[in-house]
């Protein structure tokens, strides 16, 4: 009998163990599914990123797939190649708008796509069918844009002694209404912000011709981790599967926008 009671009491300790070790297993994996995710952004491309609230397109859509995948968004705003640098040192656990290619990390499905184009003042009478016609041109991309377009493209930026890149696009705009340059290299949705937010304050008072010569850039998140990026997946195509995905685009695209 005593040997009875010995081995009942046995059995207790042996199945209260497994209910803490349940318990922290739980707790832990709660714990994991529910952290803080740090993204990497450059500042403010409005209407896809707005830095000064922390909202836009870009990053209502990379938040609402990560609460649907259990975590929070905390975002650093670095410039482009700071942030890929930020994120091969895992200081980050994602970068907005990653160039694609690089075999070290984990890309998400296409978050949105830029229509990015050549835009030129009317009076200058340019015209630009293709990549080869920018040659002779004073051309002004966005940081890294020459990694975006594919090999004619980083080909042209490479040879032609007149391109260049700048990391604040409002200045696209000021180089061109300006005179310092011949073409910018933006997406159409950033200039016509810019150009509506700005034209009576800078002086944007000139007609423009927006050449569609480029493809659409689907823009990813980039990720150090692979599973992360999974769960990232999952939230996103559930967002786009219910409307809400497109849902936030239209916000920000058919209603004036107040930080």
């Amino acid at each position: 009998m005593q040997q009875i009671r010995e081995y009942s009491g046995i059995r207790r300790k042996i199945r209260h163990t497994r209910w803490v070790i349940g318990c922290f297993c739980l707790l832990a994996s709660a714990q994991t599914l529910s952290q803080q995710v740090t993204i990497a952004s450059s500042g403010s491309i409005p209407p896809y990123v707005y830095s000064e609230s922390d909202t836009g397109i870009q990053l209502d859509i990379v938040r609402e797939a990560l609460t649907i995948s259990g975590h929070t968004l905390k975002v650093m705003y670095l410039s482009n190649n700071r942030g890929l640098s930020f994120l091969k040192t895992k200081n980050v656990d994602g970068v907005i708008n990653a160039p694609a290619g690089a075999s070290d990390l984990y890309y998400s499905e296409s978050t949105i796509e830029y229509q990015n184009g050549i835009t030129v003042l009317k009076s200058r009478k340019l015209k630009i069918s293709d990549i080869s016609d920018l040659h002779a041109l004073r051309v002004v991309g966005f940081q890294n844009a020459s990694n975006y377009f594919g090999e004619e493209f980083k080909a042209m930026s490479q040879k032609n002694d007149h391109y260049d890149e700048v990391v604040n696009q409002l200045a696209q705009l000021n180089m061109l209404f300006r005179n310092r340059c011949d073409a910018i290299v933006m997406d159409s949705r950033i200039f016509d912000h810019y150009f509506n937010t700005y034209k009576e304050e800078l002086g944007f008072n000139q007609a423009t011709v927006f050449y569609k010569i480029l493809p659409p850039s689907p823009r990813y998140v980039a990720f150090h981790n692979e599973a992360l990026r999974d769960q990232f997946n999952k939230g996103l195509k559930q967002l786009k599967e219910s409307g809400r995905h497109q849902a936030i685009i239209d916000s920000y695209l058919h209603q004036p926008y107040e930080p």
